[in-house]
């Protein structure tokens, strides 16, 4: 996927990767927790995966692909010389059998729903392609549907869907039903310790160089430094900020911000019926030009992270910093001038800006038990202080919290994180109609927003596409509804035996059949 490969140094040896969370199965289709999909990944295998770089689809078990003018009907070409690890041919009609068992009500498949509305039909052409027609156009087909790993028909079609969750080949019991077509196969799992996987020597990817690949649970981070350190283990994803910093400059280990979909942003309520204080755009705005987000970065983030210049990933192929016009760079005076220029000065100078008899000030919400979160809105209730607004801090379970913010609407202003997905879509953010059952927690409607994400949706072209979505993005961040602060990035402490790994929270493992170890 563009990044440069060192040729092997040596074969064999074991790669172990420590991991605060076990895996809960080891059968795709019944499972979606991060760490399961962690490790599902090194032996099952998509149609389609997410190039972690420039997040643009990449065929996998798709050699080639074409859809008609409307992107409504998909055609998928399937890679030659695939086979399962138990040695049964890979063809179209396991593709089909998966999406069929995703798409069963029975299954227990977290996106049943989902498929079952964008997908009308599947037809199986011949062994080596297959036809999905949908509901409507979808030009992000690879990246919306064509993500989902594939499993072995020859497995699974004699298992009722409302038996898979407890079968063996579910739950590990027993290996030789675990079967998929990817660089390793499955060995064991012994929950609560670790789950083992190892070389595939038939791989068409070409046969990895490591043995064999373990996802060690490990209990804290701190643990997991010291097992690193000790040369235990080689990988440990999500080391936070002051602890990575730590390890900076280390001989033996290496700190890679991995780059990430997610975000940190604060939301201004808008429905006046909640609250008076952010109708006005003036205010909005002079809060985020309030903010040193950069400093925010540094001192809470140590560093690892990115300020967000527009509302896409920095990394994405669809963002354009330099078609961003507005980037809202730290600038105190010019949050003043703000709001002096929306009514609000300090008239009886008790230090807190006011205007009709009111003051500007609030309270806002951030999930209990995240002190990142927590230290984001000290700082950033003392940058408020400084331009004349006050801000109460309070912290909130999280499920009373989002409850708050997705259903009462009763809150003026909440700081939390969110994660795009890998498509440059964020209509469920800005759209009018995501109020209610969206995530549009603001009231936010533009109809402008709406008509230029529809158009982008459905164009194929990259570079107009690319185009939409600038424009899109200024128009969202002249309104400003929501304050996206940064990107953060996810700390990755790789040891320096272990070779050919290029850190990402999308997909770490898309090349490890060209790991290789000291």
């Amino acid at each position: 996927m563009g990044q440069t490969l060192e040729p092997a140094g040596s074969e064999g040896g074991t790669v172990v990767e420590g991991s605060l969370t076990d895996i809960s199965s080891v059968m795709p289709v019944v499972t979606d927790d991060d760490a399961s999909g962690d490790f599902q990944a090194t032996i099952f295998e998509p149609l389609f995966a997410v190039d972690p770089f420039t997040l643009e689809p990449v065929g996998v078990l798709a050699a080639a692909w074409e859809s008609n003018d409307d992107a409504s009907v998909w055609t998928i070409y399937l890679r030659d010389g695939v086979t399962w690890h138990d040695g049964e041919p890979f063809t179209a009609d396991d593709v089909r059998f998966t999406y069929d068992l995703h798409m069963h009500p029975d299954t227990g498949s977290s996106y049943t729903a989902d498929l079952r509305a964008k997908i009308a039909s599947i037809d199986v052409i011949d062994d080596r392609s297959i036809r999905f027609t949908l509901s409507g156009s979808t030009v992000d087909f690879p990246l919306e549907i064509g993500i989902y790993p594939i499993v072995a028909a020859h497995i699974w079609a004699s298992v009722a869907p409302a038996d898979i969750a407890t079968d063996p080949g579910t739950t590990g019991a027993d290996p030789s039903r675990v079967i998929g077509t990817g660089p390793l196969i499955f060995a064991e799992w012994v929950p609560g310790d670790h789950a083992t996987a190892v070389r595939n020597p038939r791989y068409w990817g070409g046969a990895p160089h490591i043995d064999a690949f373990v996802y060690k649970v490990v209990p804290d981070q701190a643990t997991g430094v010291a097992q690193l350190k000790a040369g235990d283990i080689h990988l440990l994803q999500g080391v936070a900020g002051p602890l990575a910093a730590q390890l900076q400059g280390s001989d033996d280990i290496e700190i890679v911000g991995a780059e990430r979909l997610s975000f940190t942003f604060y939301a201004t309520n808008m429905d006046p019926e909640k609250t008076p204080l952010f109708q006005d755009a003036n205010v909005r705005k002079a809060l985020l030009y309030a903010i040193d987000r950069a400093a925010l970065v540094d001192d809470i983030r140590s560093g690892y992270g990115s300020v967000a210049i527009g509302t896409l990933p920095p990394f994405s192929w669809a963002a354009d910093p330099d078609g961003i016009v507005e980037r809202y760079e730290y600038n105190p005076a010019r949050a003043v001038a703000l709001l002096e220029a929306a009514g609000w000065v300090d008239r009886n100078g008790d230090g807190v800006v006011d205007k009709n008899g009111l003051e500007l000030s609030f309270t806002a919400y951030t999930n209990a038990g995240n002190p990142e979160r927590e230290a984001y809105l000290k700082a950033i209730q003392a940058y408020w202080q400084a331009i004349g607004v006050r801000m109460e801090i309070r912290l909130e379970e999280y499920g009373a919290l989002l409850e708050r913010i997705s259903i009462s609407h009763e809150y003026e202003v909440v700081l939390l994180g969110f994660g795009w997905s890998a498509t440059p879509d964020q209509s469920a953010m800005w759209a009018c109609n995501s109020y209610e059952g969206g995530y549009n927690m603001v009231k936010y409607c533009n109809p402008a927003v709406d008509a230029l994400a529809a158009e982008a949706l459905n164009e194929a072209d990259a570079t107009r596409r690319r185009a939409l979505y600038t424009e899109m993005q200024n128009l969202l961040l002249d309104d400003l509804p929501l304050a996206i602060l940064d990107f953060p990035q996810l700390p990755t402490a790789v040891s320096t035996r272990l070779h050919n790994v290029f850190p990402s929270d999308i997909n770490l493992y898309w090349n490890i059949n060209t790991w290789w170890v000291e």
